[in-house]
């Protein structure tokens, strides 16, 4: 099997800006035995993809070097790219990174100089050798008829297979659940397979692997993308749940469950029977407290007579989000759960930008959707 070094899922990765050796700088270093006057190119992995940092040139002896004047504080994501083979690096300040390889055969690599990049070499060595076990036992299963009796055995040598390689990935993330290898080895896959891991069934080691993470790494905006990947896949969860409470709801709108400032539960539908605003906003944009002011208004003139303003913030901040709903005063039901616009409620009801809102009558039904400042008074008025 050629070249089965495997990336992990680029839009995980958050960019880290340009990298420019002293204490702040690295240098990436190596051997390419027989190679003269080959390419290395040197590609930092970012959210659009790899961006090309540097390249250079062996000599005649196969030797290269490359210099990386400035880090960023952390660890940084690189692949050395020999001749279209990808070798995966984390590079630090101040290490110096040293690769061995040969011509033709630079997926066969040793690394030093990085504990990181050494630990991501003895993934990719347990990854490649399954691979290709896999991939054996795949062509044995293809080459017999389905008639043959010796076709399930191969069946379950397979299968024992796969799940011998998903055992020893856990046992390398358990074991190193504190380095980014570990991240790394979360989105290692196998041909014809989208991941060893589902993000749904094994969430507990995605979680595992962020917490562990965050006592050597708390800054890493690798960890950043980590948390808000798991925080969406929490917010598919919560989706479900929500979305079958919501058919066995007495309402034909769907139903909201969230924690205001001092985490009590707000339900929507606790408020069947009133005219209900839903509205969505971001305590963050500026044009907030004017919006919120010209709610006031129509608040304090129609709440006594059966107005409800349930307010949904789209922020990530619990502290912008408290501050802005203390300091403006808010009267009506503020509620948050700081995912932002990957959060239950924007998905639910689809929210694309701000300001939003839907306006929901007595019965329960959802009259009017996004309703202009200026024409909202008229619409609450008619409803009560």
């Amino acid at each position: 099997m050629r070249n089965p070094i495997l990336m992990p899922a680029v839009a995980l990765f958050a960019a880290l800006g340009a990298v420019s050796c002293q204490r702040d700088g690295a240098t990436i270093s190596g051997r390419l035995a027989g190679a003269s006057e080959c390419p290395v190119i040197l590609e930092e992995t970012t959210a659009s993809g790899a961006v090309i940092s540097d390249s250079v040139r062996t000599d005649r002896n196969g030797d290269f070097r490359i210099r990386i004047d400035k880090l960023p504080a952390g660890t940084t994501f690189y692949h050395l790219n020999v001749e279209g083979c990808r070798i995966p690096l984390f590079v630090s300040q101040g290490e110096r990174v040293r690769i061995e390889s040969q011509y033709g055969k630079p997926a066969e690599y040793t690394v030093t100089g990085s504990r990181e990049s050494e630990l991501i070499k003895e993934l990719t060595d347990l990854m490649n050798d399954g691979a290709a076990r896999l991939d054996s036992l795949s062509q044995l299963i293809s080459a017999v008829g389905e008639k043959d009796t010796r076709r399930e055995s191969y069946l379950r040598d397979y299968a024992r297979e796969y799940s011998r390689l998903k055992r020893e990935q856990i046992r390398f993330i358990v074991s190193n659940s504190g380095s980014l290898a570990a991240l790394f080895a979360l989105y290692q896959h196998l041909p014809n397979d989208n991941t060893l891991f589902n993000q749904n069934t094994d969430i507990v080691y995605y979680r595992m692997v962020a917490d562990s993470v965050a006592k050597h790494y708390p800054d890493s905006p690798y960890l950043a993308a980590l948390r808000a990947q798991i925080d969406r896949i929490d917010s598919n969860d919560e989706l479900v749940r929500m979305m079958g409470e919501s058919l066995c709801s007495p309402t034909s709108y769907p139903d909201l469950s969230l924690p205001d400032m001092y985490g009590k539960t707000q339900r929507l539908s606790d408020h069947a029977g009133k005219v209900i605003l839903l509205d969505f906003w971001a305590a963050a944009d500026p044009s907030a407290p004017l919006a919120n002011a010209e709610l006031k208004q129509l608040y304090d003139e129609f709440a006594d007579r059966g107005l409800v303003i349930y307010q949904v913030g789209l922020d990530t901040s619990r502290s912008v989000w408290v501050n802005a709903v203390q300091q403006q005063a808010l009267p009506w039901i503020s509620v948050c759960d700081f995912k932002g616009p990957e959060g239950i409620a924007p998905r639910i009801y689809n929210v694309r930008s701000l300001p939003a809102n839907y306006l929901i009558d007595r019965n329960g039904e959802i009259v009017a959707r996004n309703v202009a400042s200026g024409k909202l008074r008229d619409a609450i008025a008619k409803l009560l």
